[in-house]
């Protein structure tokens, strides 16, 4: 049986659960694949079991029936997304493909990291694993803050970021102004559109909706 460890208030694991919702796939309901909930509260991801499965000690990560164990979150949803659905997330044919890939890209290195960069640096259940540098905070903040301008524009007269349907890239971007909200980031001021968009997505796809488990005090934006 193929196992899909995740935190399910954690941006890189959402990616997969939010993945497979968006192709009408429940990852409590699968007939081959169990989830495993890691309780990065409680510190799981740092137990000798976890850390010899992943010594990144990150999630999500996804172990297959050979014995494959995949623990970066775009390789388990490049997995996920040709495995199972009929439509893929990714794109349908090549130069789909690449521009899914081209505003993922934008999405996840411009929003979502410096968010996520400024998170570790500043909130103290991050303080174990890196040596915080509070003067990074600001800094990333600013820098995902100004991409959000590219995004408002993309946007425009449009309700997804590639084609008429909804792609990682998509799920991508949402993640990241999600995340933002932890760090005082309204994914709502900063333009009509990308107000709608965020909205459109967080009715469909929040913690609430998605995960069994309840928001933790780092998730408290799903509220």
């Amino acid at each position: 049986m193929k196992k899909l460890y995740v935190t399910r208030t954690a941006p890189n694991a959402r990616k997969a659960i939010i993945l497979l919702a968006s192709k009408g796939i429940d990852i409590d309901n699968m007939d081959d694949l169990d989830v495993v909930d890691i309780d990065f509260a409680a510190g799981e991801q740092f137990s000798e079991a976890f850390t010899a499965m992943n010594p990144m000690q990150t999630v999500p990560v996804l172990t297959l029936d050979d014995g494959t164990v995949l623990n970066d979150s775009q390789a388990v949803c490049e997995y996920l997304d040709r495995v199972y659905g009929e439509r893929s997330v990714m794109g349908n044919d090549v130069v789909q493909r690449a521009q899914v890939c081209a505003m993922r890209r934008i999405a996840e290195f411009e929003v979502l990291y410096n968010l996520m960069l400024a998170f570790q640096h500043s909130h103290p259940s991050k303080a174990q694993r890196v040596e915080q540098v509070p003067e990074f905070v600001a800094p990333s903040i600013a820098r995902s803050v100004k991409a959000l301008a590219y995004f408002e524009a993309r946007l425009q007269d449009r309700e997804y970021l590639v084609g008429d349907q909804l792609s990682f890239a998509d799920i991508v971007l949402y993640l990241g102004l999600d995340f933002g909200k932890l760090l005082k980031v309204n994914p709502t001021e900063h333009g009509e559109n990308l107000a709608r968009f965020y909205a459109m997505m967080h009715e469909r796809f929040s913690v609430k909706k998605m995960g069994k488990a309840k928001p933790t005090t780092e998730s408290e934006q799903d509220k």
